[in-house]
């Protein structure tokens, strides 16, 4: 039987790693020599693969600090948890929905899953919303949770600092969240400019498919009239469409999205 280079010359016989077993050295051949080069063993490998995925997460929160600071995420925004919710006041359907909403998400971003929240004020939209955005935070979800007026306002902020490299910025480091949370969508004033502007967020979102969650006071219809049928038709491909009354939570007819997310979600 033909002999191994390392059964011929015990100097040659490779070092394992201690802990998987794997081999930390293999022989090569180089100008007529036989070498012992370092390897990597499969223990090892993983704890760079995670110590590079940490750093990109780490990368990911640093890129969203600029939108951060002008987001909801303060005193008032971080008390809307499922942990605080009011079953007397909350409706307990939005309530489950919102816990496997968030218990789901990796499923749901790997589909770009969102949410779509019509209804009228104050009847725990908002909340909602929040308390999802929260729960994916506590699990170091990147995440952006900002109302409409916050998010427009931060744009035409910059024009007079950086001009349109700093709504390229924003517009960047919003497609860095793994969930964006646009709050109130329809209370801004209704111009050309912030039509354009709703229009390349949600597309940028579209088309980097990733979920974003919506909340409005306006019906399907208004949001047509007011924001056109491109922006909605994304709005609707991208989104399960939940109206709530006040007293129930009806999940309407959008795209296939919507049997794919209610598939996670039961």
């Amino acid at each position: 039987m033909k002999k191994t280079l390392e059964e011929k010359d015990s100097s040659l016989t490779l070092a394992t790693c201690n802990i998987c077993g794997d081999k930390t050295q293999k022989l090569v051949e180089l100008f007529g020599r036989t070498m012992k080069v370092k390897v990597i063993c499969s223990c090892k490998k993983r704890e760079l693969e995670e110590i590079e995925r940490r750093q990109e997460e780490e990368e990911k929160r640093q890129q969203l600090k600029i939108i951060m600071k002008n987001s909801l995420m303060e005193n008032r925004f971080f008390s809307k948890t499922f942990e605080n919710w009011d079953f007397n006041i909350g409706d307990k359907k939005l309530y489950n929905l919102g816990t496997k909403y968030t218990e789901n998400f990796k499923k749901i971003k790997e589909k770009g899953l969102g949410l779509l929240i019509t209804g009228g004020v104050g009847n725990g939209k908002s909340y909602l919303s929040f308390a999802i955005a929260n729960g994916l935070l506590q699990k170091g979800v990147p995440v952006v949770c900002i109302s409409i007026n916050g998010l427009l306002e931060r744009i035409r902020e910059t024009y007079s600092k950086w001009g349109k490299e700093g709504e390229y910025e924003i517009i960047r480091s919003i497609g860095c969240a793994d969930l964006l949370v646009i709050d109130d969508l329809g209370t801004e004033q209704n111009t050309e400019w912030s039509i354009s502007k709703i229009y390349t967020i949600i597309d940028s979102r579209y088309r980097n498919k990733l979920p974003t969650i919506v909340t409005t006071n306006y019906s399907i219809e208004i949001l047509r009239e007011r924001y056109g049928e491109r922006t909605v038709d994304r709005l609707i491909e991208m989104c399960t469409i939940i109206e709530n009354n006040g007293e129930s939570i009806r999940q309407a007819k959008a795209v296939e999205n919507r049997d794919r997310l209610r598939k996670i979600l039961i």
